[in-house]
């Protein structure tokens, strides 16, 4: 026969494995839900980002469209902006492009700067497109080099 007070202990030991077993599976619940909400930031973080980045490249296109439709590369070039931090000297020319909006990026804003070298290619233009999107911290730049015919006037005098 047990004693009572044997039989006492045995039921104090199964609370506290039961209390533990119980913390237990709390904390695996607690660190798995956290590890869904951290998945689900990035993947968030991961589709704003290819927004912007689409944003930035629909700008491309839209300078691209608008630079093909020019029939003189100077006439592009003709509104100045400061040129970006890592070109410098007199031989650059920086223009800014205005971007149609679209209605279905409302929420974004856009910037397109034409860059060429005049002295070494000025037969290139290089794009450069950003996109931001407002309210969520997201930005995108993305970069293309057009080659573009870049005719000067005939002479007054020259004679056909």
């Amino acid at each position: 026969m047990t004693s009572p007070s044997h039989s006492g202990q045995d039921g104090a030991i199964t609370l506290l494995v039961a209390i533990g077993l119980v913390v237990l599976a709390s904390m695996t619940a607690f660190f798995s839900a956290r590890s869904v909400l951290i998945d689900q930031l990035a993947s968030h973080n991961h589709a704003r980002s290819s927004q912007a980045r689409l944003a930035a490249e629909a700008a491309l296109a839209s300078a691209q469209s608008t630079l093909m439709q020019s029939p003189n590369v100077g006439d592009f070039m003709r509104k100045r902006t400061p040129c970006p931090a890592k070109v410098s000297g007199p031989e650059w020319q920086c223009s800014d492009i205005a971007v149609a909006p679209l209605p279905a990026l409302s929420e974004t804003t856009f910037s397109v700067v034409a860059v060429r070298n005049l002295v070494l290619s000025p037969h290139v233009v290089s794009l450069l497109a950003s996109a931001r999107l407002t309210g969520q911290n997201s930005h995108a730049q993305v970069r293309e080099s057009v080659w573009v015919p870049a005719l000067s006037p005939a002479p007054s005098n020259a004679t056909l």
